[in-house]
């Protein structure tokens, strides 16, 4: 916390604010409450009070101690001297203060001179130094503050800042949100899969379990099994989107903001309605478009028996809207590759794709990336390397590596032997930019490569599923000690999840989804709106 707010502007700010708030902000996090219940910052607070009320001919309000009325003169001097005299009957002791309650007319007065104790811009300024889940709690303090937090203006300059903060600060740069998933087969025809998100710090201590923290199941998951049929399909600030596409759960999706919380399961697409699933191909992007500062979903569809000579159907999913509408098809046929993630980079989803070969239509094979830009709503076409485009065996992955669109082919044969090649997209967009960073030997058994870390190591799963750290100078292998399966059910595993049961990417902890009316969360959140109502 100290790295958000120095303790002596945590004070400075918080003796300002009227009595009740500041007993609310004890709530807040685990710093601020020590502070507000020190001898030390009772008795700024009080004096201050005191200087306050002397200089705005304000009531003073005292307490007194063992349960007795007392008043207590405060001469101020102006034209001539004014005493005051309040006497207030409480109950003191060294553990609890009991004291009346405020009657309506005061709670509304209070809430009325909120912006006398802090201006808005400076409130604003303060809220957005501060992380995620402190601010969330904030809203539990006066009804001003839940209605600045709750407002997409503060949302979005939230975000910001806390994107700009992790750019400039290597610690906070380093959050990974890391997923696993292993799978148990408790019959000859039934296989269960277990799902393990966590955050973690991209650091030295990656691989120690001490380093990763937990994240609570998504909310609409909470004890029905869901998450057993659900993958991640996109991530973009702060924001996971996850698909459903099998049996009766197909053809669902859900935004989930796990640092607070909340999920938004999302109306039902037009597309493909009411067809089964197994007849029907989805591909999806998730992304943020800043020019409407919007989360979209987009989502290609293939019906099965048309899918190798066919354009997909596509339908996009807005969350300003609430709604699902159709959108034009890319330009040309485009088989998008299955069990492939997109990327979400330079405003744009990415997924690797390749032309049909239909000598009747004079089209040949060939390798591309498929774009579509979020904010224009259009697709387009981006080159691979020159020597793959006509390579119709490789199995390659798009990527993001420091910012960079990146192409790895995990199968890549030069002379003899077969490589996992890493290349990125030197200027967005223009094909003679691409370069390759380096190769990686896969006869020490390294097989599909999951992420990039911020230290330059890849990481990458073997043939046994284990998850390692490669380091591309020295060839060196760390085991971190994570598993993809506990079985031998690989090809189920492979035909449902794609080749990788590992997701790991960089993570920002964000406010969305923090005011939309409809999203879930637990309990105790919900309590958030009845509790200022009885403020």
């Amino acid at each position: 916390m100290s790295d958000f707010l120095p303790n002596e502007v945590v004070i400075e700010i918080l003796v300002r604010l009227p009595v009740k708030t500041v007993a609310r902000c004890r709530r807040v996090c685990k710093k601020w409450c020590p502070v507000i219940s020190s001898n030390s910052f009772i008795t700024t607070h009080i004096n201050r009070s005191l200087f306050t009320s002397l200089d705005n001919n304000s009531p003073c309000h005292l307490l007194a101690k063992d349960n007795s009325q007392c008043g207590k003169t405060v001469r101020k001097e102006s034209k001539g001297h004014r005493v005051l005299e309040t006497p207030l009957p409480v109950s003191l002791n060294k553990q609890n203060i009991a004291v009346p309650e405020m009657e309506e007319e005061e709670e509304e007065e209070e809430g009325k001179v909120m912006s006398d104790f802090l201006p808005n811009e400076v409130v604003i300024e303060i809220l957005a130094r501060l992380p995620v889940k402190t601010v969330a709690r904030c809203r539990r303090v006066c009804k001003k503050w839940c209605s600045v937090i709750s407002g997409n203006s503060f949302i979005t300059t939230h975000i910001n800042r806390s994107l700009s903060t992790s750019r400039d600060n290597s610690k906070s740069s380093s959050l990974r949100l890391f997923q696993s998933i292993k799978t148990k087969s408790i019959s000859e025809v039934i296989t269960r899969h277990y799902e393990h998100i966590s955050m973690c710090s991209d650091d030295e201590s990656f691989g120690n379990n001490n380093n990763f923290i937990k994240v609570k199941s998504c909310p609409l998951f909470c004890g029905c099994g869901i998450s057993n049929y659900s993958n991640i399909v996109g991530f973009c600030k702060g924001v996971v989107c996850r698909a459903f596409d099998r049996h009766f759960y197909a053809n669902s999706y859900v935004l989930w903001n796990p640092s607070i919380d909340r999920a938004l399961g999302l109306p039902q697409p037009n597309i493909a309605r009411g067809i089964p699933y197994y007849e029907v191909k989805n591909s999806h992007g998730f992304g943020y478009d800043p020019s409407s500062n919007d989360f979209k979903l987009v989502r290609l569809v293939y019906l099965e028996r048309h899918y190798i000579d066919s354009q997909p159907l596509v339908e996009i999913y807005t969350l300003n809207s609430g709604c699902w509408r159709a959108i034009d098809s890319p330009p040309q046929s485009y088989i998008v590759k299955k069990n492939r993630l997109s990327t979400f980079v330079n405003g744009a989803s990415h997924w690797l794709a390749h032309t049909p070969l239909d000598a009747a239509a004079g089209t040949t094979f060939r390798n591309v990336i498929l774009a579509f830009d979020m904010g224009k709503e259009v697709f387009h076409e981006i080159e691979v390397p020159s020597c793959f485009v006509r390579e119709s065996h490789l199995n390659m992955t798009v990527g993001v590596r420091d910012g960079l669109l990146c192409l790895v082919p995990h199968n890549y044969k030069r002379g003899e032997k077969q490589y996992i090649s890493v290349w990125i997209m030197n200027h967005y967009g223009i094909g003679e930019s691409w370069s390759k960073l380096f190769d990686i030997d896969i006869s020490q058994r390294l097989q599909t490569v999951v992420a990039f870390r911020k230290n330059g190591e890849v990481l990458i799963t073997d043939k046994d599923g284990e998850l390692l750290s490669y380091e591309p100078n020295t060839q060196q292998v760390t085991h971190l000690g994570f598993h993809r399966r506990s079985s031998s059910d690989s090809e189920r595993w492979e035909t449902y999840y794609g080749e990788s049961a590992f997701f790991m990417e960089a993570y920002s902890e964000s406010l969305v989804l923090l005011n939309i009316p409809n999203a879930v969360s637990e309990r105790k959140e919900e309590k958030v709106d009845q509790h200022l109502q009885n403020c």
